[in-house]
């Protein structure tokens, strides 16, 4: 091993701690960064709001490379497997990512678990493909596009994501109906609501 190549292998090391509460217990986090690149590692344990898993970011990291911008595109590996996700404000300066169900299906786990996670910003595009049986969908339902268009990237992805695990095309096409049906059928009391009373977990 070359002094180079030991030099790009050093690590800082500190102690994190997630607080207490309804999270679950107070556990250590070990965070190091690699010299001369941008990947920032670190462990971090599960925990479920609503139907989404979530992993705290720590603050250090969290200064390293959040901006103004309200969410960080981020891509990485959760115990080696792809990540791409997106880093998400929790209040009071503290951040968090989601760990999508197909990771951890792959990794057969869930809330609970302590996992490794290796994350750096993702400059490349981030809009989802879209199914021509949505785009059809939407083009003819102004409401229900005006809508999917005032969503995050993220949700948009989760949206596609979900709309698309399915095996059959009729059943992809039952689930692109109900969606844009339940978007057109939102007032536009409801949308404002949405907005401006946020549901907070």
């Amino acid at each position: 091993m070359t002094a180079k190549s030991i030099e790009n292998e050093l690590a800082f090391y500190s102690v994190f701690t997630l607080p207490a509460g309804k999270h679950g217990f107070a556990i250590p986090l070990r965070y190091h960064a690699r010299v001369d690149d941008f990947l920032h590692v670190f462990s971090g344990k599960i925990y479920k709001v609503g139907l989404i898993r979530y992993v705290d970011v720590p603050a250090e990291i969290t200064r390293n490379i959040s901006t103004p911008e309200a969410n960080v595109p981020l891509r990485g590996t959760v115990e080696g497997v792809s990540l791409r996700t997106t880093m998400v404000s929790r209040g009071r300066g503290c951040h968090r990512i989601a760990i999508h169900g197909d990771i951890r299906k792959k990794l057969r786990i869930d809330a609970g678990a302590v996992v490794e996670i290796a994350i750096e910003r993702d400059e490349e595009p981030r809009e989802p493909i879209l199914p021509p049986v949505l785009v059809l969908s939407l083009r003819n339902a102004p409401k229900a596009q005006a809508a999917f268009r005032n969503m995050t990237t993220a949700l948009r992805r989760q949206i596609v994501r979900y709309l698309t695990a399915v095996k059959q095309q009729a059943t992809l096409e039952r689930r692109v109906t109900k969606f844009v049906r339940r978007l057109e059928e939102r007032t536009p009391q409801q949308r404002a609501k949405r907005k401006t009373n946020p549901k907070r977990k």
